[in-house]
């Protein structure tokens, strides 16, 4: 059994635990510190993989490919994992500490003051996020051959905001990338959350980077608007409507949103692959140029910064979560650590539905393969 980590551990011989940060269903974000030499000090989130997990290959090898696909991608947009450690039967992965708030925070924090989140803020979120999906769809290997990673969980709380404006995309462990070492995917198990997948994937299609883009469009959706794009009262009501691409028209909701900005958002939440953008980086190009033509007086970094300290301020936030994740909860890991959403059939009763819908990271959709009538 792994040693228990706790707060002043030293691992690797430098990674100082503090505290724990954030909780996941796979791992816990610890705030850390890295100490070096000559009385250098500095500041790192330490993400401890859960010890229940330690010992199954496949969730290792999940965490693995996460920190070497991370460390891999060049972008501002991205955070950065700079070490992995296996340290007294535990792993670790060493990331950048980014002081900021995740998207379905800020989300949250606008509704509950019944308040719209500024559109052009949202633009620049957009922006941030569709630049570091560029960097994962448009990676190369060190032969200059395109090794495009999907992120496959792209998601209001896989989106950071930090106090100093910027947008960071992080979790790349659900990534498919042509050159992982090994497939972690079961037939017939769909990863990502449910209300974020794109209709190819639903389908028992293979995710592609258009798959990234669709997610991205939905995530901006519910940003304008305060509430899931996709948002059944059960799961499989979630499921047709992400297999039908049931999409709302936005205006009518946020009819100050300028309408080529949301024809960029219904575009990439197009229900075939050849309907989108070509690119996530031909998206993030044309809202730029939405956004050029609003005249600011202050940058948009500069406000997207201000409207995060206050957001962090009014959710009582500091360096610690003591809530789990809303995004991947870990009471919510069945018993083999699987979450699964297991649908009886294609005309749509879920079999043994659970008190409350599970949000996790894989679902289980035992019709894919089967011809349908």
């Amino acid at each position: 059994m792994a040693d228990e980590p706790r707060p002043g551990l030293i691992v690797g011989g430098r990674y100082e635990l503090i505290e724990i940060a954030g909780r996941g269903g796979m791992a816990d974000v610890w705030r850390g510190r890295v100490r070096g030499d000559s009385g250098f000090v500095r500041e790192v989130a330490i993400k401890q993989m859960h010890q229940n997990l330690v010992s199954q290959p496949t969730y290792v090898a999940m965490f693995v490919e996460e920190a070497r696909l991370g460390s891999a991608l060049q972008s501002p947009n991205v955070s950065e994992v700079h070490d992995f450690v296996h340290d007294r039967g535990n792993y670790y992965m060493i990331l950048e500490w980014i002081d900021g708030i995740d998207l379905g925070s800020w989300i949250k924090w606008h509704v509950a003051r019944k308040e719209q989140t500024r559109w052009e803020l949202v633009a620049a979120v957009g922006v941030g996020v569709l630049r570091g999906l560029a960097a994962a769809h448009e990676r190369l290997g060190p032969d200059g051959r395109a090794l495009p990673a999907v992120h496959r969980d792209v998601s209001p709380h896989n989106i950071l905001l930090t106090t100093r404006g910027m947008v960071k995309l992080i979790d790349f462990g659900l990534s498919l990338a042509p050159d992982r070492k090994q497939e972690t995917t079961e037939p017939g198990i769909v990863k990502g959350k449910m209300s974020y997948l794109a209709p190819e994937i639903v389908s028992g299609g293979r995710p592609v980077p258009a798959s990234d883009q669709f997610a991205c469009g939905s995530v901006l959706w519910e940003a304008l608007v305060g509430r899931k794009l996709f948002d059944g009262d059960t799961d499989y009501e979630t499921y047709t409507r992400l297999r039908d691409c049931m999409v709302q028209p936005l205006r009518p909701l946020r009819p100050d949103v300028p309408a080529p900005f949301a024809q960029i958002i219904h575009r990439a939440l197009g229900p075939g692959v050849d309907t989108r953008f070509p690119s996530t980086r031909e998206m993030a190009r044309q809202i730029g140029t939405v956004l050029k033509k609003v005249q600011l007086r202050k940058d948009l970094h500069t406000i997207l910064a201000r409207s995060v300290v206050e957001a962090r301020t009014g959710l009582g936030i500091t360096h610690v979560a003591t809530e789990y994740s809303d995004a991947t909860p870990i009471a919510e890991l069945t018993g083999d650590l699987t979450p699964r959403i297991e649908i009886s059939d294609i005309q749509g009763q879920l079999k043994n539905p659970p008190a409350e819908k599970p949000r996790g990271l894989r679902h289980y959709l035992p019709f894919f393969g089967r011809k349908r009538g």
